[in-house]
């Protein structure tokens, strides 16, 4: 029997040697040592923080538009930011500032009942407004207003000289008006200036305050505009119920937005007073004034 070449087979097995497991756990580890330093270096922050920084912190993120008392931002009125730069956007919340004996907040009492538009305090009867606590409310709001235009910083001192107040038989009535080295809008235009958007941020925080309808009328100077002024004066009270919009009173508030050219200058006698060029913003009454 003739022997057989056998066929040798040779089988190679190739075996793959474990790595080092790549690096990806490395990356991961770091950025949870990271963000554990993080979190205990914040909460040394906080542990180590003055009370007033951290109540500052809580009002700049809390989502309300009321002045706080405490220190916030620049530790003014306006809370650091400019006309160009509002700041965050938020709505505007309908209550009175905290009350504080001895200081401007407490002359508007955030524990007298709030009301809306259509649910007022009343005397007994379902719709009817008290005239007594409305005069109250407007009273407050006024004395409140005036003592944060007291407070403003050095750099906004001249709306001391712009903003006019009073109560009257139409209700708590605002005035923005020129001075000679102050005007509210860009001359022959309606364009608010700077000084009257700084004005319309603090008046909106006060008619955020109070549930009664706002009427605008606009004045011109003498001579001012074409078509003797009328078309312009309508233009600038457009201009402020938008400013006041845009700085969260809501757009159902407004009852009448109107323009009087010069017909009802603020100084009769001198009519040529830049005084006489003026913006009247109305927060109108809702009861008959008190007797």
């Amino acid at each position: 029997m003739a022997k057989l070449d056998q066929q040798v087979i040779v089988k190679k097995v190739k075996v793959n040697e474990e790595g080092a497991h790549g690096g990806a756990w490395k990356v991961a580890y770091a950025d949870f040592v990271t963000a554990m330093m993080a979190f205990f270096l914040l909460l040394w922050l906080l542990n180590a923080s003055e009370q007033e920084v951290l109540d500052g912190l809580s009002n700049y993120f809390t989502p309300t538009t009321r002045t706080s008392s405490s220190p916030s931002g620049s530790g003014n009125v306006f809370g650091g930011a400019t006309p160009n730069d509002p700041g965050p956007t938020q709505d505007k919340q309908t209550q009175s500032p905290d009350a504080t004996d001895g200081s401007s907040q407490g002359d508007l009492n955030s524990e007298q009942e709030e009301s809306g538009p259509k649910d007022e305090d009343s005397t007994g009867s379902p719709g009817q407004v008290n005239a007594d606590e409305e005069e109250k409310r407007f009273n407050q709001a006024k004395q409140y207003l005036e003592t944060q235009i007291e407070e403003l910083p050095p750099e906004l001192q001249t709306l001391k000289e712009t903003i006019k107040l009073d109560v009257t038989d139409e209700g708590l009535r605002i005035q923005l008006v020129d001075s000679r080295d102050k005007a509210g809008f860009e001359p022959g235009t309606a364009t608010l200036t700077d000084h009257t958007k700084l004005a319309l941020r603090l008046l909106a925080d006060i008619a955020a305050t109070l549930p009664n309808p706002i009427s605008i009328t606009g004045h011109t100077g003498m001579g001012e505009g074409d078509d003797g002024g009328w078309p312009l004066s309508i233009a600038r009270a457009n201009s402020v119920r938008r400013g006041l919009q845009s700085n969260g009173v809501q757009e159902g508030r407004f009852d009448t937005v109107i323009g009087v050219a010069d017909t009802d200058p603020l100084i009769p006698e001198n009519p040529s007073s830049p005084q006489n060029r003026r913006m009247s913003i109305v927060l109108l009454r809702q009861a008959a004034p008190p007797g």
